[in-house]
């Protein structure tokens, strides 16, 4: 007997959702990932997602429209537990990527999907496929989130004083400061700091050469094995915890192109500041005429732009006209030998009479991305080696040159940031969004040349910044450091400290006792662990 129509033209319901099903694989990985470090998984909002997967559903429809919101939602989810920064942000530097090289895309490519992560991500779902047929694994997923959610609400809860008869006004005197009370203490303090540079000159004839270098850390020296270089012995003043504060170029230069004031914040880079913050025209004032070389265009972040309008050193760059050619940049364009670029200006300046000049120089060698046209195809980290020892030998043969010359000069290395070589758990190798200690941590040095002493190297350990820099130079303009009795003791003396609390644009990381505090967007404290 044939089935009626009614029937035949019934289909089955699809059966109801029950359990989280392969979404376990995405919890598990993300359990993993907290575990090791490498995310920072909030538990509340990961448990609401895997309680909402496991509401029933029934009918194809609502199961696939359930499915595509959920791959919508469990992307965002990722990206808020991540450490990267808020999307406006990264869509902003995403902007980037067009000028970047195809091979240098490969390169960042191969960072992110590296080989352990990439069999780590094998061995799991090998995992998941044996041990589901053995445990539920959604409910074992589910119970470890209500665990995390409910310690996170314990230790988040309201803390009482601990002696309710203590007088309010020493109770608060005596409470620890917040991480945002730290922070506005911190600003406000900086605030109100200042060097100043006064006359007259106590020398009547000398120039300050100040060395931007990009891509510096000590981390990274560390990495490759130069951090007792010969080169850093050669300088009189050199600075182990050193912060520049920032992880980008751009808000690098203007910091310490304003040197003479305490540390800004972020934002406030793009703002007016007082005329005497301008390092650069700080030495104008002093009678020193200001010049600006670069062994690069300057083009790419518009960073030619930004220090000429937000950093006051509005000059003339120095022809590169016919300089020879070292490295091609991560967009291929040229990047000029740093002796050439160093030595051009040298014979230039012994062709003008000027008492005085200050020449700012930037240079771009140590970039992540930059190709070597004389050894094609190292690796991220022989690359930078390969670049490092170049620059270093640059400079000691520019040193030379000046010493031979009999040329008095003030050298001023002030590395903008670090190169982010070894990464660490929550930033893969050159990602620098994060300011962490590994990445602006530098080796600042200052070193006078041309003077009649012998002096003896002067290491400042204690936490330093631009501060620092701006009041050894300032003790320069009115005490000669070229004679004789020249000793970097002398000037450095009682230096301004600057507790560490570094910024980019969208994260904030502060050194709290031994801790270090990260805030990104605005939002909440986390400890970062620095490796």
């Amino acid at each position: 007997m044939k089935p009626s129509h009614s029937a035949a033209a019934s289909a089955p319901e699809a059966a109801p959702s029950l359990g989280l099903g392969a979404w376990s694989v995405y919890f598990i990985a993300k359990l993993l990932l907290s575990w090791q470090g490498t995310l920072n998984l909030h538990p509340a909002p990961n448990l609401a997602f895997a309680l909402l997967l496991l509401m029933p559903v029934s009918g194809r429809i609502w199961l696939r429209v359930r499915a595509a919101l959920a791959w919508i939602a469990g992307a965002a989810l990722l990206y808020h537990d991540s450490w990267l920064p808020s999307p406006e942000i990264a869509l902003q530097q995403l902007s980037t990527l067009k000028g970047f090289s195809l091979h240098y895309l490969l390169d960042l490519a191969g960072r992110v999907l590296s080989l352990p992560l990439l069999t780590g991500a094998v061995i799991l779902l090998c995992g998941y496929w044996l041990l589901s047929r053995y445990l539920r694994l959604g409910t074992l997923v589910v119970i470890a989130l209500l665990g995390l959610s409910g310690r996170q609400l314990w230790q988040d809860r309201p803390q009482a004083p601990a002696n309710a008869a203590v007088d309010s006004g020493a109770a608060a005197q005596a409470a620890p400061q917040t991480p945002d009370q730290q922070l506005a203490a911190f600003f406000k303090s900086e605030g109100q700091r200042i060097v100043k540079f006064q006359g007259p000159l106590a020398d009547p004839g000398f120039d300050v050469l100040l060395l931007h270098i990009c891509s510096l850390a000590w981390d990274d020296l560390r990495a490759i094995g130069m951090d007792q270089h010969p080169l850093l012995s050669r300088f009189d003043f050199l600075f182990s915890n050193f912060n520049s504060v920032t992880p980008y170029s751009g808000p690098a230069a203007l910091r310490v192109l304003r040197a003479s004031c305490g540390q800004p914040k972020h934002s406030e880079l793009y703002q007016s500041a007082p005329g005497n913050c301008y390092l650069f025209q700080d030495l104008a004032a002093l009678g020193f005429k200001t010049e600006l070389a670069l062994n690069h265009d300057g083009s790419f972040d518009d960073f030619l732009k930004q220090i000429r309008a937000d950093g006051r050193l509005n000059q003339p760059l120095m022809s590169q006209q016919g300089l020879p050619v070292g490295l091609r940049s991560f967009d291929s364009s040229p990047i000029y030998s740093d002796y050439a670029v160093l030595n051009r200006w040298l014979e230039l300046r012994q062709q003008d009479s000027s008492a005085h000049v200050a020449v700012y120089y930037n240079t771009i060698s140590l970039h992540d991305g930059n190709t070597i046209p004389a050894a094609p195809g190292l690796n991220t980290m022989d690359s930078y080696k390969y670049r490092a020892n170049r620059l270093f030998s640059d400079l000691a043969q520019f040193i030379d040159q000046l010493e031979k010359s009999h040329r008095k000069l003030i050298l001023v290395m002030v590395p903008e940031h670090g190169a982010a070589l070894r990464g660490d758990k929550q930033q893969f190798s050159g990602l620098r969004e994060i300011p962490t200690p590994r990445i602006t941590i530098v080796p600042a040095a200052i070193k006078v040349i041309g003077g009649q002493g012998h002096p003896s190297q002067m290491r400042i350990d204690q936490p330093s910044s631009y501060l620092a820099i701006s009041s050894i130079l300032s003790r320069m303009m009115n005490k000669s450091p070229f004679g004789a009795d020249y000793q970097p003791a002398d000037f450095g003396r009682d230096l301004p400290a600057t507790p560490y609390v570094s910024e980019s644009a969208s994260s904030i990381v502060m050194q709290s006792g031994k801790r270090f505090l990260l805030q990104q967007d605005g939002g909440g404290w986390t400890e970062y662990p620095v490796q």
